[in-house]
């Protein structure tokens, strides 16, 4: 259950890359705080550097320390790429889960939105029958989880289907305008947007398996976006994932502020 909660988060707490193109360099640090069922379960902090048309995304997530129940989690992930007429267009991600004596490390290496090489370590092995295999169709038009959530300023930042590749899972997020709410934190004050979201698995995942199916299935997936001006993104600030057994929440005490 640990993986596919980390997988839900990887979703919803995917961050900040690129900007449009700005001369100057840019440093910046997101902080989230994630609680599951009401109770602090970890924390998120996102480094974001943009340099000469190019971006680096590198990510701790580590338990905050409830007993026994998620402490021994840790999670670094990286991302690199270029921004290209507007968008961000990943080179090379790495997801590093730890889990007490459980490891898995996975990598994917990107070419013109097309996945060239992935890996896991260790070797996962044989697949189970149920195993949906991913083939070199679903490799096609796809960005890594991290700069997923990334969506250009528009008149509805919501109405856009994101297609990713983790290193493993091909997914797709369906989004739809949820509205908008007032939001504050360090770094931002205004108004977020919010995005009603449709997790659809595509590959590289179990059939029938009972959490990617209550996921699947929900209408209670929303994140919600605050606008970065240094970036011209708008990002996440928030979220609401439900699953089978509680709801995990995902809160930016920290958004944007410089390094």
């Amino acid at each position: 259950m640990a993986a596919k909660l980390l997988q839900s988060l990887g979703l919803a707490a995917a961050l900040l890359a690129a900007p449009a193109a700005h001369a100057e360099d840019i440093k910046q640090q997101t902080v989230y705080t994630l609680s599951f069922s009401g109770i602090k379960i970890a924390d998120a902090v996102f480094n974001t550097t943009v340099a000469d048309g190019k971006y680096n995304i590198n990510a701790d997530i580590e338990a905050a320390g409830i007993g026994n129940l998620f402490t021994s989690i840790a999670v670094k992930v990286d991302a690199d790429g270029l921004w290209k007429n507007g968008k961000p267009e990943t080179r090379e991600f790495q997801l590093i889960y730890r889990d007490g004596d459980y490891a898995r490390d996975y990598a994917a290496t990107f070419s013109n939105k097309r996945v060239t090489k992935s890996t896991i370590e260790p070797d996962p092995g044989p697949r189970a029958d149920n195993w949906v295999e991913v083939k070199p169709k679903h490799l096609r038009n796809v960005i890594d989880p991290v700069t997923a959530l990334l969506l250009p300023p528009s008149n509805n930042p919501c109405a856009t289907t994101v297609s990713i590749f983790d290193g493993e899972t091909r997914l797709e997020l369906e989004m739809a305008s949820a509205g908008s709410r007032p939001f504050s934190t360090k770094g931002f004050s205004g108004r977020a947007i919010g995005c009603a979201v449709r997790f659809k698995p595509v590959a590289g995942y179990e059939r029938k398996d009972e959490d990617i199916e209550y996921l699947a299935n929900s209408r209670e997936l929303v994140v919600w976006f605050a606008y970065n001006e240094e970036l011209n993104v708008f990002a996440p600030v928030m979220a609401h994932i439900p699953l089978k057994i509680g709801r995990l929440t995902i809160y930016a005490s920290k958004f944007g502020l410089p390094r």
